[in-house]
C-alpha cells in the first residue's frame, strides 16, 4: 500500500521466470544517453521510455504493471510514466526528488536477474535536507520499492568492478482522483 512519506521494499511479489522475462526486455537497444536527475546537472545517464502500447504489448511489462497495480498501489494510482533506468560504472546520478505533489508515488523495480553486493549500486534516501541518509536500498534481483515521490533520493552506479548495467524500471504515480 502506497503511503505519504513511506519507502516500503517488497520481495517476493516476482516470480524468477518474471524477473528474466523483463530481463529479456529491457535488454534491448532503445536507450538514448542524456536524462539528467535535475535539470542543469552536468553528467547524464541512460533512459528508456515505456509507453502505454509498449507496456500492453510486452507480455512481461504488462505483468509488472499488474502486480503493482494489484500488489501495492491497490488500484488507487494512474501512471503518470513508465521508463527504465540504465546505469554503468561512471555515471553520475544526483539527489532528486521524483514530483514535489502530495499524492504522487514512484516504484522502482530492479530489473537485473543477478546482482553482486560487490557492485553497489544501491537506491539512497535521505532526509528532507538532504544531509543525512535515512535508508539505503541493495538492488537485489526481483525487488521493488515503492517511495513518496516527494522523498529526496539517489540510484548510486555500480562500482568499477561491476561487468554489467544496473537497470530499474521505474513506474511514476499518481492517485487516482
Amino acid at each position: 500500500m502506497l503511503t505519504a512519506n513511506s519507502i516500503d521494499v517488497h520481495d517476493g511479489l516476482i516470480s524468477d521466470e518474471l524477473v528474466n522475462a523483463l530481463f529479456e526486455s529491457i535488454h534491448q537497444p532503445v536507450y538514448k544517453f542524456g536524462q539528467k536527475s535535475n535539470v542543469g546537472d552536468e553528467f547524464g545517464f541512460w533512459i528508456a521510455t515505456i509507453d502505454d502500447q509498449t507496456r500492453n504489448n510486452m507480455p512481461a511489462l504488462r505483468a509488472l504493471w499488474e502486480i503493482v497495480d494489484k500488489e501495492i498501489a491497490n488500484g488507487s494510482c494512474d501512471i503518470e510514466r513508465m521508463y527504465v533506468n540504465a546505469y554503468t560504472y561512471g555515471d553520475c546520478p544526483t539527489v532528486h526528488l521524483d514530483d514535489s505533489r502530495e499524492g504522487s508515488f514512484t516504484v522502482l523495480y530492479y530489473a537485473n536477474y543477478e546482482w553482486n553486493h560487490n557492485w553497489s549500486g544501491e537506491t539512497v534516501f535521505y532526509n528532507e535536507a538532504q544531509d543525512e541518509i535515512i535508508r539505503a536500498v541493495y538492488p537485489k534481483p526481483g525487488r521493488i520499492v515503492s517511495f513518496d515521490g516527494r522523498i529526496p533520493h539517489v540510484a548510486r552506479e555500480p562500482n568499477r568492478i561491476c561487468p554489467v548495467v544496473r537497470y530499474t524500471i521505474a513506474i511514476k504515480l499518481n492517485l487516482a482522483a
